[in-house]
């Protein structure tokens, strides 16, 4: 598989137009528009660790990010989740 040039290149934004093709409901908040792909149920350097290709469309999910902020939410949901796995949705209110 090689070195893994990270997020660029023309596997990567391959993959990523497969990914927002399917859908672009943000699997993070749950609202329309997402423009980035997350690595998700598991991170990006777990796939590369586990010798998988974190670039295959398989592995990702629809979510907003700093050039896709969500227009309902105002959040860079991807940023926010960060690189861990997503337990719950991110939302601008508390839990009651």
């Amino acid at each position: 598989m090689g070195v893994h040039a990270g997020r660029k290149g023309r596997r990567w934004r391959k993959a990523r137009a497969t990914c927002l093709s399917i859908s672009t409901l943000c699997h993070i908040c749950g609202h329309e528009g997402a423009g980035e792909a997350d690595n998700d149920p598991v991170p990006r350097d777990e796939l590369i660790k586990l010798g998988l290709d974190p670039d295959n469309p398989d592995y990702l999910k629809p979510a907003h990010g700093t050039s896709s902020p969500c227009e309902t939410c105002g959040r860079c949901c991807n940023q926010v989740k960060g690189n861990k796995p997503k337990s719950v949705r991110v939302t601008g209110s508390r839990a009651w």
